[in-house]
């Protein structure tokens, strides 16, 4: 039977076959190539290290799979090998060094199967997972969606922390039982405050121009003229109520000083059972006017100790006023009054308060159902004339804000769906409730512990798709606001209008010039930086006395606000290495002796370069969080400046290393130079500490605390001498780095790309909640090519990221 070769069937099969055998030709000479080039190559300058006997790094390359496309771990490790060699650091110095043709030829082979793995994951990886609300996130949410402030996320668990360093990343963000429970219970106790029942309750209104208590815990004289040791105390016995939002307003006048900071006004409310006083505190108010003025506080009962009524030493509700202001220095001698009870007078150098009245009302309300109640069960006619269509309307609402995304168009079969589960739990229960309210509160709970409020869900598809309108409004709020969409952002996503690419850049920009942006800031900074980890840090309160809560909040919030100020002046962020000033208010100038700023407010200031300041790494939080408390800690040091600033963590210490304080009872006897010499003289530290620790001794100069010392106490045979401090090292390559000084030099010179790629991807990992991965590369490099061109401005990066592909695909 014969055939015709040029029949279409024919050329297909042909074809095929043709292709088949191109493939396979093009397997072999790979597998070739990897035969005869570039295995005696790894045999030679890497298996010692990274073979059978020894894995460095946790690298294996004598047996590390070249099936990329299939296996991504060793698509991931050799995208690691490439980095290695793109830097330069392999082979180290002590092993045998590669040609240039041979440095080419196995650069090459590596980069071209980095290459083919990212090709062939380009339409599959780099998916965001289901996403939970982290704590910072539930808070912010449920207090925007019910226009109600009390504690949401008190009781759960921690946000777990992810290898990046961020705990909002979706693969580590679980759910348990219990967790869930607790969603329902604050749901449930939030939703009983905010839709009320009944008639307007009666309103308590006190008013106190002296202080009204005598008998009262402490030491601290009761005045209507505050320094730092008086208090304005106003007690309410019977006339109050036990829930509901309440008022105190204070009017009052300020004394200010000249060369000293100023008064801090702070309001608390609770009550002393017993022996101890149980209050909470609103945040200080900085006062900076001498005039008259007037501030008001507001807060739910609900929020603050109360006391048992009857019971206790001291029965009643208490608001406490103080100037929390100090200076710091010794208190005067204590005075006797006419009762030889002693207490602290007015210190004339101080500046003071003088409280004319303070007022105290609650509930507090501005129409009855209060504007809260009213969003929820807002006024419509179905409500006398059809009460279950009324629920449904209401279901509908509160799910779109909840849910943020529209739930009542026709087309979208699945939130119709869902509006009709709910709708039905609450035809189900409605006779179970005394009130049409209290039946609304049991089904607008069941909305709040749905996974579509819990989380932020993208639909998975197949590939990786564009996020729709409503995703990318969510995921544009959490990234800038850590909260749900206000309503531009909605009403936006709901007309189609965001997605413009102008539209897009100019709510970015909106987001970032409006106050909640601070959330950014704060978020951003305390996990790319690792700044809480400062408060597991133990100071030792025998070196520095000084040091206390108020000193720590001042170092973390030198870091914020500097990296604000960048962000909002969109400055170049190669700053964050070195700069020419930072942000300080008194508390901090003190520290750092720096005269003439007042005020707890950050302010920019310029340093003079014999300060030897300026940028991250001469931050008293970042020196904190990376000591022991008592001293410098130049290896925590080195580890965070190559993980947090320029991406290139050390690899961990293997599990064997003995500890050196327990080999040598002389240890901490020794210069930080000889303790190091030490890890240096075994071979399994030497081939990382001689790339760890020169980057720690560069910053010798700062002790533990942060400041600049010339000199270190060493202590032997318990007598204590100064010895100089030596902040010179050498990495590897002859580089020396010559104290804080030239360390920042040596970054600015030849790691600005490394520190530009680590922030660029640090940035991108929190913005998408998830993990980069290899097929994020082409991305990250695009990205890092429009932050070079933009002069490394702070504020364009965060627009270029969110008007990337990657921000806007699931």
């Amino acid at each position: 039977m014969g055939f015709c070769l040029s029949s279409p069937g024919v050329l297909t099969v042909i074809g095929f076959m043709c292709a088949v055998l191109s493939a396979s030709a093009e397997q072999t000479l790979a597998e070739s190539t990897y035969g005869q080039k570039i295995v005696p190559l790894l045999k030679t300058h890497c298996v010692r290290c990274h073979g059978g006997e020894r894995q460095e790094g946790g690298i294996r390359l004598d047996t590390l799979s070249t099936d990329v496309v299939n296996e991504r771990a060793a698509a991931e490790q050799w995208h690691e090998v490439l980095n290695v060699l793109g830097a330069a650091e392999m082979p180290p110095e002590d092993e045998p060094q590669l040609s240039t043709a041979d440095f080419n030829t196995l650069r090459d082979w590596v980069s071209s199967k980095v290459k083919e793995a990212i090709e062939a994951r380009h339409k599959t990886d780099g998916r965001v997972v289901m996403r939970r609300l982290g704590r910072v996130e539930y808070q912010n949410t449920m207090r925007d969606l019910l226009d109600i402030d009390m504690d949401f996320a008190g009781d759960l668990p921690p946000d777990a922390i992810s290898p990046d360093g961020f705990t909002n990343d979706g693969r580590f963000l679980q759910m348990s039982a219990l967790q869930l429970e607790y969603y329902l219970a604050v749901a449930r106790r939030a939703l009983d405050r905010v839709i009320v029942v009944g008639e307007a309750p009666e309103v308590f209104r006190h008013e106190f121009s002296e202080t009204k208590i005598n008998h009262w815990l402490g030491d601290a004289q009761r005045s209507s003229r505050l320094g730092r040791q008086q208090e304005f105390l106003a007690k309410i016995t019977d006339a109050y109520p036990d829930q509901g939002e309440f008022l105190v307003k204070v009017q009052f006048s300020a004394d200010l000083k000249q060369n000293i900071g100023f008064p801090l006004l702070e309001v608390s409310v609770g009550y002393c059972p017993d022996t101890q006083i149980l209050v909470r505190e609103f945040a200080p108010i900085e006062i900076t006017s001498p005039e008259v003025e007037t501030i008001e506080w507001r807060g739910r009962l609900e929020e603050f100790p109360l006391p048992v009524r009857g019971q206790g030493k001291f029965p009643g509700l208490v608001v406490r006023v103080r100037n929390v202001y100090d200076d710091g220095s010794p208190l005067p001698k204590q005075e006797k009054d006419e009762k030889k009870q002693t207490f602290y007078g007015i210190e004339p150098h101080l500046p003071t308060l003088t409280i004319a009245s303070l007022e105290f009302q609650a509930p507090v309300f501005d129409t009855w159902p209060p504007t809260s109640h009213r969003r929820i069960l807002f006024e419509s006619p179905l409500r006398e004339q059809d009460e279950v269509e009324y629920a449904r309307e209401v279901i509908i609402r509160f799910m779109t804000r909840a849910f943020r995304r529209p739930m009542d168009r026709p087309a979208d079969e699945v939130a119709i769906a869902q509006v009709d589960r709910l709708h039905a739990h609450y035809r189900r229960i409605r006779a179970d409730f005394p009130s049409f309210e209290e039946a609304m509160r049991e089904t607008l709970a069941m909305v709040l512990i749905q996974p579509d409020f819990l989380y932020l869900l993208e639909p998975a598809a197949d590939e990786k798709r564009q996020l729709t309108d409503s995703e990318l409004a969510s995921r544009l709020s959490y990234f800038m606001w850590s909260t749900m969409p206000d309503e531009r952002l909605a009403e936006l996503s709901a007309s189609g209008k965001l997605r413009d690419s102008e539209t897009l850049a100019a709510e970015t920009h909106r987001l970032l010039s409006d106050e909640r942006a601070e959330r950014f800031v704060d978020q951003f900074t305390q996990q790319w930086l690792h700044l809480s980890d400062m408060d597991s840090i133990a100071v030792s309160k025998d070196r520095y006395p000084a040091y206390d809560d108020r000193l720590k909040d001042a170092m973390r919030g030198e870091t914020r606000a500097f990296f604000g100020y960048l962000l909002r002046e969109n400055l170049n962020a190669l700053q964050l290495l070195d700069s020419e000033f930072t942000m300080l208010n008194e508390r901090l100038a003190k520290h750092y002796g720096s005269e003439g700023i007042y005020g707890q407010e950050f302010r920019r200031t310029e340093w003079d370069t014999a300060a030897h300041r300026g940028g991250l790494l001469t931050h008293a939080s970042v020196l904190l969080l990376n000591s022991t408390g008592a001293d410098s800690h130049p290896v925590r040091r080195a580890v965070w400046l190559r993980d947090r600033l320029l991406g290139d963590p050390p690899a961990p210490p293997p599990p064997d290393v003995p500890s050196l304080e327990a080999a040598d009872p002389e240890f901490h006897e020794l210069s930080i130079r000889e303790q190091l010499a030490i890890h240096r003289k075994k071979a399994a530290c030497a081939s990382c500490h001689r790339n760890i620790d020169p980057w720690g001794i560069a910053l010798e100069n700062f002790d533990a605390v942060g400041l600049w010392r010339d000199t270190i106490e060493r202590k032997k045979d318990s007598k204590s001498k100064s010895v100089p401090v030596i902040a010179t090292s050498v990495l590897p390559g002859d580089i020396e780095l010559s104290g804080i000084d030239g360390l920042k030099r040596h970054l600015l010179e030849h790691h600005t790309n490394s520190f530009a790629r680590s922030l660029v991807s640090r940035m991108l990992t929190y913005a998408v909640g998830r993990r980069l991965e290899l097929s994020d590369q082409p991305a990250i490099d695009g990205l890092l090519n429009k932050f070079a061109a933009d002069e490394y401005r702070l504020q364009n990066l965060v627009i270029s990221i969110v008007g990337h592909p990657v921000f806007q695909t699931k």
